[in-house]
């Protein structure tokens, strides 16, 4: 689940970790972390649910729901 207007530069460590950024910009940069995710996610057949902004406030903008 992601708010729908939540958006985010960050880079990509080394050991596979999102590192947020202020800003947006150069070639290590993502513009969106958060769509970068939510391909991965769709990638593996997973289900992305779009909610409504401040709705994710606690668990800071984005959730993940596990289903084994």
């Amino acid at each position: 689940m992601v708010e729908k207007n939540y958006h985010v530069p960050a880079i990509l460590t080394e050991d596979g970790r999102f590192e947020l950024v202020d800003q947006p910009g150069g070639t290590e940069v993502m513009d969106d972390a958060v769509d970068e995710i939510i391909e991965v996610v769709l990638a593996k057949g997973g289900k992305i649910a779009i909610v409504d902004d401040e709705a994710l406030f606690i668990h800071q903008r984005i959730a993940l729901v596990l289903r084994y």
